[in-house]
């Protein structure tokens, strides 16, 4: 995993298959290089900040929202 993601920021729209298209394009306008795409539907976000930014503009299309915050393990 990348140094530089804190966060995933994880959404779906049960019923359909994706997000709108203008959801995405709105995404890329508003955050640029600030999110990562991970995988379909996941994307990575550098802080707290960022990936509370990236759900509001998700449920704004509807869509149901969850981040998680990653934890780098020890090695054991």
């Amino acid at each position: 995993m990348r140094r530089d993601i804190g966060y995933l920021v994880v959404w779906d729209k049960p019923g359909t298959r994706s997000a709108p298209g203008r959801f995405y394009r709105e995404m890329k306008t508003e955050f640029g290089g600030d999110v990562r795409f991970i995988q379909r539907s996941v994307y990575g976000a550098r802080n707290f900040g960022i990936a509370r930014r990236l759900a509001e503009l998700a449920k704004r299309y509807g869509l149901k929202v969850v981040i998680f915050r990653l934890l780098k393990l020890a090695r054991g």
